[in-house]
């Protein structure tokens, strides 16, 4: 007589716990839950000093220069900007992910009355991985901000500097919209391929032979 499988149910819930927590897990690793920074949960008032703020991962610090907050003007509103108005100096923002690794892509700004420099460093750990310097173009009344692409826009970083540099008649240089990407943990995928596992070796156990 040929053998026959026996059906025993114990290897069925770890095939189920796998299937259901399979395209969650995955889901929650590929998916940023906070798309950047928009500066969006700044308080104001309108012209305080900027300090720095988090939102979301990741967290922003004024670490050079004088910042502020501008609750009527951004892309869109708030946003903050290198002054004080009519006299800006060099500023620098860093940024940085709790997640850990991320990337930049763009950024918007504007560059009011006159066209300013900006330098841009990434770093993963006390190491340099790029560096990009080039022109913010000017804006005049009717004041509008534009979007700097970055030229490394997938090299992975754990920490951001973002440095403004006036050019002559600017009166500020407004940054909004930092286009900032957590990278995703493998962790998801770990935890399928755990799971799938469990469910081999209890459908192993769950089959039997009978003559």
């Amino acid at each position: 007589m040929k053998p026959r499988h026996v059906f025993n149910g114990s290897w069925l819930a770890p095939l189920l716990l796998a299937l259901t927590l399979a395209p969650g897990v995955v889901e929650a690793a590929d998916v940023v839950t906070v798309p950047g920074v928009r500066f969006s949960n700044l308080t104001g008032p309108d012209g305080a000093i900027y300090n720095g703020h988090t939102e979301g991962d990741f967290t922003v610090t004024a670490t050079a220069g004088n910042w502020f907050q501008s609750m009527f003007y951004g892309s869109t509103a708030p946003s903050i900007f290198d002054g004080p108005a009519h006299a800006p100096g060099i500023a620098v923002i860093d940024v940085t992910d709790s997640q850990g690794l991320f990337t930049l892509s763009s950024l918007d700004y504007s560059s009011n009355n006159g066209s300013s420099g900006y330098h841009i460093q990434g770093f993963l750990g006390v190491t340099s991985q790029y560096e990009e310097t080039g022109i913010l173009t000017g804006s005049f009344s009717p004041f509008s901000f534009r979007t700097l692409i970055t030229m490394h826009p997938t090299i992975q970083v754990d920490a951001l500097l973002i440095e403004l540099i006036p050019g002559a008649g600017v009166t500020s240089i407004n940054l909004d919209n930092l286009n900032v990407l957590t990278v995703p943990e493998p962790r998801g995928l770990l935890l399928l391929a755990g799971a799938f596992a469990a469910w081999v070796r209890y459908r192993g156990f769950g089959l039997t032979k009978k003559h």
